[in-house]
């Protein structure tokens, strides 16, 4: 296989790749709709109808007290789950903190945050939300409505 690099751009075979960093804004990430790699993700029920308009799902994440002030992209569905990261022995917020949010068992949302305090906008359902900081994975079930839910480590 050949390659030839120019540009920051790689061919190999006739298959161009292309190599991008996103702009993270400063103190908080921006809400977005959650995406994996070519699959854009929306919350569909089991059994629903696929033709049917689908829910974008979204999330921001920043210093504690981002709630206050943090708004949903989408007027329609705002932000109506939370969690911190902290510090079990001295309740200091936590950042960088990789998350997932899954569903059914389904990753729907998988990130780093930036900050300790994060925002969701998701359809109606309890959530497994988990956060891996240092190599530690925890977790927590947490219903939608419940905007001050902890993980510590």
């Amino acid at each position: 296989m050949v390659a030839f690099k120019k540009q920051n751009l790689f061919m190999f075979s006739g298959i161009l790749l292309a190599a991008c960093t996103p702009a993270q804004p400063n103190p908080a990430q921006a809400a977005r709709p959650s995406e994996t790699p070519g699959t854009p993700l929306a919350a569909n029920a089991p059994g629903a109808n696929p033709a049917a308009p689908q829910t974008m799902l979204y999330y921001v994440c920043g210093k504690p007290g981002i709630d206050t002030h943090a708004r949903s992209p989408d007027q329609a569905h705002p932000f109506n789950m939370g969690v911190s990261f902290i510090s079990a022995s001295n309740g200091a917020p936590l950042s960088n903190v990789t998350v997932r949010v899954r569903r059914h068992g389904r990753v729907l949302m998988d990130f780093v945050a930036q900050g300790a305090q994060c925002l969701f906008s998701v359809p109606e359902a309890d959530y497994r939300i988990e956060g891996t900081w240092r190599g530690e994975m925890k977790f927590e079930i947490v219903q939608t409505g419940t905007m001050n839910a902890q993980i510590k480590w």
